[in-house]
């Protein structure tokens, strides 16, 4: 038998888990910048994601007519004081009276450039529209490409690739002048953004002990939210959306610089059998956090029973037969895609809402940034008290909640109303929500189905995130889309009802193991 002693010489055996949280065993001021360097990518997915909200709006200045058509139908907008309705320099009056840029009217100093106008796009918002969703369409294709590369090229190797194809489609955008190249700039920065975030995310928490990872993991969404008060601050600034796109590139490829320096994960080393290389990194990873080691004479491990690994070995066809056959596996994982489903739905749908929201979306995103903020930070007391499940349902409760509220017709001011107000208080659960389902669902799933249940719910996720945008045209009342939302938050809170706790519990190792926690709660039984 292998005598395991602490990794301070002599020869003992010891695993990577040991080694890092006998680095971590406390809070670090400087593994706290390094994984913050690590994740600062994730507000480049802030960044990409709302661009076009800034760089693609619709105008609301004043026009001049060119044609005595368009004349005549301004005379039909004067009022008697000899005033011009407001209403004629709506783009409705444009759309509907089917004139045309350059022809019969152009736009008299627009303070900023847009897209919009440039691809001649006014009149089809729900192209516009399409842009912010084929993001997301470029995700899928960077997620399922992460499939193959996160463990044969590397977390951080990966991560690079994806910063190179962010970075390069964003730069694309100095140099757009039409929609097609527009799209095809769209689905490279979806790509490219999810493969580097993915890669860093999964990099970075593989470096952090297990008691730490909720914290770090907040942390993240955090540096997520600082996206927001960036992008605003760079599209305030700057009045040309070409000039955006180039500014942003910028931002970008500066960020993933600390992603060239940094070291691979020592657990992938481990796994691709470089031993040695994975000893260096934690050594240097001691040397860091003040608490050098010596690993030279220890036998290092990646886990303390390599049974409980294997996961990887079960063909993929088999999973899926298994998730059909063990009936109690096939409900809790159609619940947690449904509350996924609902969390990224109501998230996009209230993010790329919000410059319907007064007379400027300046202001309203950097509140969007705060509500998320104050979620974020509130998400750790809640899991702390409430636990996983009921601290999701409690979430997702006070977002129905606030949207019903939104329905009272209630308004100050042209830009400040109820309706407003209960959006932004929304966005708090569902942003907690959200970012609850991460862990509820690595929590859930076994150990030999974890990868494959994550990547349903995040397929589901990204079709939500693509409907997303388009719900505002889909519902043109605001009641009716409060209503709905409400609807969705309200069943998937009691859908929730059917899940397990899984605080403080072990994590099942096998699918067998999900029926047993069902009966030890005292939950619905499937027959298997």
């Amino acid at each position: 038998m292998e005598e395991t002693g602490k990794p301070n010489g002599g020869s003992c055996t010891q695993t990577v888990d040991d080694v890092i949280n006998e680095i971590g065993k406390s809070p670090n001021i400087l593994l706290l910048a390094v994984a913050t360097l690590g994740m600062s990518c994730s507000y480049v997915g802030c960044l990409c994601a709302y661009m076009v909200v800034f760089t693609g709006f619709i105008p609301t200045e004043n026009y001049v007519c060119l044609t005595k058509q368009c004349q005549k139908l301004q005379e039909n907008f004067t009022l008697d004081s000899g005033e011009i309705d407001s209403k004629f320099y709506d783009t409705k009056t444009i759309c509907d009276s089917d004139m045309i840029l350059g022809t019969d009217y152009e736009w008299d100093k627009i303070s900023r450039t847009t897209f919009a106008v440039d691809f001649d796009k006014i009149c089809n918002k729900s192209q516009i529209s399409l842009l912010n969703s084929l993001y997301f369409v470029g995700a899928t294709i960077g997620l399922l490409f992460g499939t193959l590369t996160f463990e044969h090229l590397g977390r951080r190797k990966s991560a690079l690739v994806g910063g190179c194809i962010v970075t390069m489609g964003t730069f694309l955008g100095t140099f757009c002048d039409g929609y097609n190249f527009m799209v095809l700039i769209r689905l490279l920065q979806g790509m490219g953004n999810f493969l580097a975030y993915s890669g860093t995310y999964i990099w970075i928490l593989e470096f952090v002990p297990e008691q730490y990872r909720i914290l770090y993991n907040t942390w993240s969404m955090m540096i997520w939210a600082i996206g927001y008060p960036l992008l605003v601050c760079i599209c305030y600034f700057i009045h040309k959306w070409n000039f955006i796109f180039l500014a942003c590139s910028i931002v970008i490829a500066l960020t993933y610089i600390p992603v060239l320096i940094m070291p691979d994960s020592p657990r992938l080393l481990m796994s691709l059998g470089k031993v040695e290389e994975a000893k260096i990194v934690l050594m240097k990873y001691s040397q860091l956090a003040g608490k050098p080691i010596d690993l030279t004479h220890v036998n290092l491990a990646a886990g303390e029973d390599a049974s409980k690994t294997n996961d990887q070995q079960i063909p993929m066809m088999q999973r899926f037969r298994e998730i059909w056959i063990n009936k109690a596996l096939l409900l809790e994982t159609l619940v947690q895609a449904y509350f996924w489903f609902v969390c990224c739905l109501l998230f996009y749908f209230l993010n790329y809402g919000w410059s319907s929201f007064g007379d400027t979306p300046y202001v309203n995103y950097l509140f969007a940034g705060l509500g998320e903020a104050i979620a974020y930070i509130a998400l750790a007391p809640i899991t702390a008290i409430l636990g996983r499940k009921k601290g999701l349902i409690f979430c997702l409760g006070i977002s129905c909640a606030c949207f019903l509220l939104g329905m009272i017709p209630w308004a100050w001011n042209d830009v400040w109303s109820f309706e407003r107000l209960m959006n932004l208080a929304a966005i708090i659960g569902v942003s907690c929500a959200f970012a609850l389902a991460f862990l509820y669902t690595n929590e859930l799933a076994p150990t030999t189905h974890r990868g494959l249940v994550m990547s349903c719910c995040s397929v589901v996720a990204r079709g939500a995130a693509f409907v997303g945008p388009f719900v505002s045209d889909i519902f043109g009342s605001s009641t009716v889309k409060l209503g709905v939302n409400a609807v969705l938050a309200g069943t998937a809170a009691l859908i929730t009802l059917l899940l397990p706790e899984t605080r403080k519990l072990a994590i099942p190792e096998k699918a067998e193991d999900v029926q047993v926690r069902r009966k030890e709660q005292g939950l619905v039984q499937m027959c298997s």
